[in-house]
């Protein structure tokens, strides 16, 4: 097997890659699915934005937006379709008057604990097909993922980067 000149054979590192790709296609299969939550079907940006506000109620648009990585306009658009579904509702920040502070409703609740109740057994399965491996082995793992997260984004910031040339030449 060939080495790398970091002394990585470079065979693992594309069996790493590969297995990371096909692990991103499930997560991003599972992100466009529709959700049954005890017979309410959501999209995931629709659950995920209930559990976030379920987790930090009193939430704010710009908090959300921040977390999810947004603009402030996408989760106000989206905010407004659950609230008409009447999953939330929103409440005058006293301390700021231009500020909505979000809340779930008492079906917004009910969504929020099953998807809890979900997600909890979606991790307990998965954790238990983990227990085989040692936590030296775990930690092992996490280390690895943490230098390839790192790596991603630095290839994220250079994929910005090259788009932002290319568009200031489209635009010139």
């Amino acid at each position: 097997m060939t080495k790398m000149k970091t002394g990585v054979n470079y065979q693992f590192f594309l069996e790493i890659i590969k297995q990371f790709d096909l692990g991103c296609k499930y997560v991003n299969d599972y992100n466009t699915l529709l959700h049954d939550y005890n017979g309410i079907v959501l999209y995931q940006a629709e659950s995920q934005f209930i559990n976030a506000i379920g987790k930090k109620p009193g939430i704010t648009i710009t908090e959300l937006a921040s977390f999810f990585d947004k603009t402030p306009s996408a989760c106000s658009q989206l905010m407004r379709r659950m609230k008409n579904k009447g999953w939330l509702f929103q409440q005058r920040n006293n301390e700021n008057n231009r500020e909505f502070k979000l809340f779930l409703t008492e079906e917004g609740e009910q969504i929020y604990h099953c998807h809890q109740d979900f997600e909890n057994r979606c991790y307990l399965r998965t954790a238990s097909m983990l227990e085989g491996f040692t936590d030296e082995e775990l930690m092992i793992y996490i280390k690895i993922q943490e230098r390839l997260n790192a790596a991603f984004l630095q290839d994220v910031e250079e994929s910005r980067h090259i788009a932002g040339n290319a568009l200031s030449k489209l635009n010139s």
